[in-house]
């Protein structure tokens, strides 16, 4: 008898993961190089320092985590049946293995980034099989796809002028945009009032941190997320204001897995920046493909559960269907 994906061991390694990555993001990748901008923290050089370390900490332990989640993706797919699961476990594993030549220096770094290009396609195939749920994530792939040619193909040998290096990455934050504004397709339930008001609640702050400090924060998003913060405020902000709802919708509803997929690709963000934040999000892809999968789909490959559970996941479903 083979366990339920929402509980094996891939599901188990992602939550921790999860936190991990919160903490790494705002300790070392926006803490820290947000403080430096602020006047007056001299004096703080040594809690700021610590907190630096702490952030260097989670981040090496998130590095190993997200490798076991990409192994366990890897095997949890190949043992399931059909095109779409082998796909995705190709994609992890030939992520996995390209990385580590990278890190061995057998190969270049540019290598790297187009394996990872094309494993965050693959792993988005797997998931447009769930039909227009996976929308967002087709907005998401194509943003990354975009950031990434834009960085991987710059110079003579790529080819690309500076003027289509910026049209590139125009086309990927407005990639980006349609992620977010798409995003509560990826729930089964409307969001509820509580969720929008967590939604609003993250908007507002942004358009006026937008507002009070336009360049710190399109330097963070170049360098956190990959996106180099041309659009106006405000469209960060519905973006943020979505993303958030959307989140707290996932927890709200004991979706566990899609709130965990949701906070590993904000955090990997659209641009080739490092072979872990491409890692992130592509193990983000392969979770929330998962998590968008129709209860019978997943549970009907198990022996174990019965019709009338069946009949049951039949009947959510078809209200999901007539929601969308």
């Amino acid at each position: 008898m083979q366990k339920n994906p929402r509980t094996d061991l891939a599901s188990r390694i992602a939550g921790p993961l999860a936190i991990l990555v919160v903490a790494e993001l705002f300790l070392l990748r926006l803490g820290t190089r947000t403080l430096i901008h602020i006047p007056g923290l001299e004096k703080y050089e040594t809690p700021i320092r610590w907190l630096a370390e702490v952030g260097r900490f989670a981040y090496f332990a998130a590095v190993v985590f997200l490798i076991a989640l990409l192994i366990a993706l890897t095997v949890r797919r190949f043992r399931r049946s059909g095109p779409f699961a082998v796909m995705g476990a190709l994609a992890a594993l030939g992520f996995l293995v390209t990385a580590l030549a990278g890190r061995l220096e057998w190969i270049q770094p540019g290598v790297v980034g187009w394996v990872g290009m094309t494993a965050l396609v693959m792993a988005l195939v797997g998931a447009a099989s769930r039909g227009g749920r996976a929308l967002p994530l087709a907005f998401f792939t194509a943003g990354a796809v975009a950031a990434g040619w834009s960085a991987l193909a710059q110079g003579r040998a790529g080819g690309l002028s500076g003027g289509q290096v910026d049209a590139l990455l125009i086309v990927s934050e407005i990639m980006v945009l349609g992620f977010a504004l798409t995003a509560p397709l990826l729930l089964e339930r409307r969001p509820s009032r509580r969720a929008m008001l967590v939604g609003l609640g993250v908007a507002v702050p942004t358009v006026l941190v937008a507002a009070a400090s336009s360049s710190t924060v399109s330097i963070l998003a170049l360098w956190s997320f990959g996106t180099p913060g041309w659009l106006p405020g405000i469209a960060y902000a519905l973006a943020l204001g979505a993303v958030g709802m959307v989140l707290w919708s996932a927890f709200e509803s004991g979706e566990r897995q899609m709130a965990v997929g949701l906070v590993l690709l904000a955090a990997g963000g659209v641009g080739m920046i490092s072979t872990y934040q491409t890692g992130l999000a592509l193990a983000a892809l392969l979770v929330l493909g998962d998590a968008l999968q129709p209860a019978r789909d997943i549970l009907g490959e198990y022996s174990h559960v019965s019709p009338s559970a069946h009949d049951r996941f039949a009947g959510q479903r078809k209200a999901i269907g007539s929601f969308l």
